[in-house]
């Protein structure tokens, strides 16, 4: 299967940086689940998403503060959809949590970041699912 790469402008660059940083707050649940819970399956689940988080890290950039005009992603494609699949599916989820919260309202960076977020992992996913087969069965 060809290598190829997808580029993403530094807007894009910023809000998978956000949701990936969010994600990798969670680090501690590994070892709930693996030392405290005893759930190996979760904990393994964790683990690969960790995984992945610190794959996509190396191409983001581990500085917030990043100047480039475009990053390039070079994660294996497969890995590349999984992770886009898991970061769209988290920014949806949040944006689901802030229209149930009446109560509170979510300031509008979090709103576009997580809109952001979920934009950028579609168009991933279609690129990666024009380029590797399996039609729109990425955005499943």
């Amino acid at each position: 299967m060809p290598r190829s790469t997808i580029k993403i402008v530094a807007s894009q660059r910023d809000a998978l940086y956000e949701q990936v940083c969010n994600h990798l707050a969670a680090l501690g649940d590994l070892w709930t689940a693996l030392d405290s819970n005893k759930d190996y399956a979760t904990a393994e689940r964790l683990a690969i998403e960790f995984g992945e988080d610190f794959r996509l890290m190396a191409d983001l950039g581990w500085n917030p503060e990043d100047d480039r005009e475009t990053v390039e992603l070079t994660m294996p494609p497969l890995d590349l959809m999984e992770v886009a699949k898991r970061l769209r599916d988290d920014a949806t989820g949040g944006l689901a949590d802030i229209t149930k919260e009446r109560d509170s309202v979510a300031p509008p960076p979090t709103i576009a970041g997580y809109e952001r977020t979920r934009e950028t992992c579609e168009e991933i996913l279609a690129v990666l699912s024009d380029t590797y087969g399996g039609g729109r069965h990425a955005h499943a």
